[in-house]
């Protein structure tokens, strides 16, 4: 998608109280980053919601922030995008300060608003002029797979496609630094996927993307970078792959069987619990483990029987104590 950059030297001011860099005392840190923060600091009064963030996102990566809410991750996104001031700590954006670089920054809310009495095409044309562009709404809607309704209004799209139509309004001033804010929540599984293959396709194009999202197969399918914030902090960092590997988890084994004998008594078993018919143990041991359960059960019960290797989940298990699928709002 190319659409083109007017050259225009446009930048928004300040506003009082925010610990903006000013464009002539910029930390040199960030070498290439597209987002670079050292020792954020924001409080709330009393609460402290960010307590020396570190945060180094690559150009053209496509990193995942995951963290329970009151971890920090919305502020920290917020005052990466430009719309929060912070406390103390340093914060580049695309090399420069993140007021300066919004007009190069592309951002998805997690609750956005839409005009109900406008098109599609209409919507699309004025956030573009918003940023100086002269954005062609067909293009964008063909992106997100709503050339159809060009002509349609907000307020007569469903949930979903007010959501693709949020997320072509991100590129109407063709960023390059693309944040989204959840955005696949209240898609069925087939926009789901097909927001999947847009990322992928931005990725492509060189741009950089940062998404938050409470679903863990999205950072496991989607990110380079994985980031758990929890308590104002980062916990962990690191490709999907690797964050798992250095954990060490266990793998689960379900299967159909009754209480006796105890299989969570059985060498090799981590951890095991017993119910609804079913028991789930966790080892290391995938092998040995399914050999022990068909000498001592037989081998039919083998037959109902799921191994689950570990997975990103675990990872947030381990850092923020609970699942991120229990932490939806």
């Amino acid at each position: 998608m190319e659409i083109g950059r007017p050259g225009v030297d446009w930048r928004p001011p300040g506003r009082a109280g925010s610990s903006v860099i000013s464009a002539h005392s910029l930390p040199t840190g960030g070498g290439d980053s597209a987002v670079w923060v050292r020792d954020l600091h924001k409080s709330y009064g009393a609460v402290q919601a960010v307590k020396g963030l570190d945060l180094r996102i690559g150009r053209g990566q496509i990193a995942a922030l995951l963290g329970p809410n009151g971890a920090g991750k919305t502020t920290t996104m917020e005052i990466i995008e430009g719309l929060k001031p912070f406390d103390s700590g340093q914060v580049l954006v695309l090399g420069m300060s993140p007021l300066q670089a919004r007009r190069r920054v592309g951002v998805q809310l997690q609750e956005g608003a839409l005009y109900d009495d406008l098109t599609c095409a209409e919507t699309i044309r004025l956030f573009g002029r918003l940023y100086g562009f002269d954005t062609d709404p067909v293009r964008l809607l063909r992106l997100v797979d709503l050339e159809e309704m060009l002509n349609r209004r907000a307020s007569a799209l469903s949930g979903g496609q007010k959501r693709r139509l949020q997320i072509a309004l991100t590129l109407c001033n063709d960023p390059e630094l693309v944040v989204l804010d959840e955005p696949t929540t209240g898609l069925d599984p087939l926009s789901r996927r097909q927001t999947w293959s847009l990322i992928e396709e931005l990725h492509g194009q060189g741009r950089t993307v940062l998404l938050t999202t409470h679903y863990i197969e999205e950072a496991e399918q989607l990110a380079e970078l994985v980031v758990i914030i929890d308590h104002g902090r980062v916990v962990a960092e690191g490709a999907p792959a690797q964050l798992v590997a250095e954990l060490g988890a266990a793998a689960k084994i379900s299967l159909a069987a009754p209480r006796e004998p105890d299989l969570a008594r059985f060498p090799g078993v981590l951890r095991g619990r017993w119910g609804q018919g079913r028991w789930e143990l966790q080892t290391k041991e995938v092998g040995a483990i399914l050999a022990a359960l068909g000498r001592e059960l037989g081998e039919e019960a083998l037959r109902d029987v799921t191994v689950r290797p570990p997975s990103l989940e675990d990872v947030f298990l381990d850092k923020a104590g609970r699942q991120l699928s229990e932490d939806r709002s």
